[in-house]
């Protein structure tokens, strides 16, 4: 839960790709840049005058004692969706800032970080990003807890231990809010998204569990003034929240791959739509940033486009696989594809929002599609997307019964059908990007067999198959 933790753990996708960019890269400034600010505020906020201080012999076992359960909690991770990791070392960082004074809470949380990062031999930028990070956030806590009161003063005034409340409150916030912030800056340069999109990404599922986090360490703290070794009793609902972080982001993980491998089981069952949905998915994404759709709608869509042929898990393979014309009985067979799908979409929140586009992949724009019949702007506008992107990648593929068209044809039949069976905006940039190379350029990205013929490999060439408008069964 240490969103701070910028760069991704060192795992092939992701080990530091921001950090090894070539100098002449515009990215790699922009980072560079962001994280030698980083790191100079964080060395400055070090001499910002404390606002509350205590005794050293309250502050000072606890500085000791929690920088090592720190240090260890450091190296317990799990992976942000995009890229980075949380860590349940939020929990002693918490109960460092409520019982440590300015700069000292900061050094204990940066020292952490650090044997953490070099342990793990982390390059050198991404080390003082993440140190330099912790020391702001770190520091700025401190200096927000000198508005509310320190832990210290308020239990020993007597008073209402309710006053406790805004303390936690403050700390918590605060350490999340410039963590967060932080974090999501780093990865919206390096990804090419939006803040908001990727502060969405990585807050998704995860808010409970940074409140409890900081709660465990608010109350760490707090017992920490009691008795510190009571404190101890708390490993328990740390690896709870440990564990609970864990279960979230694998379950999330087995839900997206446990779908896209069902979607993976249509395209296998006939050999002419090998990575169909991949392509689709491909063509749907390009489709949606020409469009200038948001980080999130692209999001959605493209996940939706790569499981569009879901549905067809339950058609039978003597309709799926029939190497000609369908009859009107089969057609009505195959068409219940867009609901069985959406169906088994419903049943996870995570394609909850996808549904809508799957199931309404195969209407057309005049209204002369299925399910429902709808037309215009009636149609979801992800469904418009995927329906091009469908098409096309159908009408370039072999079939039984005729060979592939080629691009250009196939991009004439779309634009003949602009207007009818697709949404012009929709199409119109479609014809953009083809124009622009970019459709070829992700077709080679996205077949294994044109990148093989790039290789110089033999190979035979398979193409997807069943998709609408190309005079062929449905897709």
């Amino acid at each position: 839960m240490n969103l701070g933790r910028a760069a991704a753990r060192n795992t092939p996708a992701t080990a530091n790709r921001w950090m090894r960019a070539p100098k002449e890269n515009k990215q790699a400034l922009k980072v560079g840049s962001f994280v030698g600010c980083v790191c100079l505020a964080g060395i400055v906020s070090l001499v910002i005058p404390a606002r509350w201080t205590t005794s050293t012999e309250h502050w000072l076992p606890a500085f000791v004692i929690l920088t090592a359960v720190a240090i260890l909690l450091e190296f317990v991770s799990v992976p942000l969706p995009n890229s980075g990791s949380i860590t349940v070392a939020t929990i002693a960082h918490i109960a460092t800032i409520l019982l440590v004074p300015a700069p000292f809470a900061a050094v204990s949380v940066g020292a952490s970080v650090f044997v953490e990062e070099v342990v793990r031999r982390a390059p050198v930028p991404k080390i003082a990003f993440n140190v330099g990070g912790m020391l702001v956030t770190s520091s700025l806590c401190s200096l927000a807890l000198g508005f509310t009161g320190d832990i210290w003063t308020i239990r020993s005034s007597g008073g209402p231990q309710v006053f406790l409340l805004p303390a936690f409150l403050v700390v918590g916030l605060t350490y999340h809010a410039v963590n967060l912030v932080l974090t999501s800056i780093v990865f919206a340069i390096t990804s090419g998204r939006s803040i908001t999109h990727v502060l969405r990404a990585n807050t998704r599922g995860t808010v409970l569990n940074d409140a409890g986090a900081a709660s465990v360490g608010a109350f760490a703290a707090l017992i920490w003034t009691v008795e510190p070794l009571l404190a101890t009793l708390l490993v328990l609902p740390a690896a709870v929240v440990s564990r609970s972080f864990k279960h979230s982001h694998r379950l999330e993980v087995e839900t997206r791959s446990a779908v896209r491998s069902l979607a993976d089981i249509v395209d296998d069952r006939d050999a002419t739509t090998y990575h169909h949905s991949e392509r689709v998915a491909a063509y749907s994404l390009a489709l949606g940033k020409e469009l200038g759709l948001a980080e999130d709608q692209l999001e959605v869509i493209e996940q939706a486009a790569a499981v569009h042929d879901l549905g067809k898990i339950g058609v039978p393979d003597r309709v799926l696989l029939k190497p000609g014309p369908l009859t009107p009985a089969e057609f009505a067979i195959m068409r219940l594809h867009t609901e069985i799908g959406p169906r088994i979409l419903n049943q996870f929140d995570l394609f909850h929002e996808g549904a809508a586009i799957v199931r309404h992949h195969h209407e057309s724009f005049d209204g002369s599609g299925y399910p429902e019949g709808l037309a215009g702007d009636a149609i979801p506008y992800g469904a418009r997307v995927v329906a091009v992107a469908d098409a096309f990648d159908a009408m370039t593929s072999d079939r039984p019964y005729r060979s592939a068209l080629s691009a250009s044809d196939a991009v004439e039949r779309l634009r003949a059908g602009r207007g009818r069976q697709w949404d012009p905006v929709v199409v119109d940039a479609f014809l953009l990007l083809f124009t622009a190379g970019a459709i070829e350029r992700s077709m080679r990205i996205h077949d294994p067999a044109l990148a093989a013929v790039d290789r110089g490999a033999p190979t035979h060439r398979l193409r997807p198959s069943r998709a609408p408008g190309d005079g062929g069964p449905p897709g």
